[in-house]
């Protein structure tokens, strides 16, 4: 099983995910629709979708990857 790390780097077509030293560059970008299509081909540990998505996002400000252009944080509230 694949990691919710190895996802979102595959998705935002990276080879690796960003640096520690250089904290405020953003290193891709993933569509929405593509989140959503992770959590439902693959095993996420979840109570629901909503909440597999919202896993992914939290991923994604982590690791510095921006969702359809905007900044990850903005997505938190997911699906509201």
């Amino acid at each position: 099983m694949e990691t919710v790390a190895e996802l979102v780097k595959k998705a935002a077509n990276l080879e690796k995910l960003a640096k520690k030293e250089k904290p405020t560059d953003i290193v891709g970008d993933i569509p929405l629709e593509k989140i959503k299509e992770i959590v439902r081909n693959k095993e996420i540990p979840g109570d629901s979708e909503e909440a597999k998505i919202r896993q992914i996002i939290g991923s994604c400000v982590s690791y510095r990857i921006t969702i359809d252009g905007k900044d990850p944080r903005e997505f938190r509230n997911y699906p509201n």
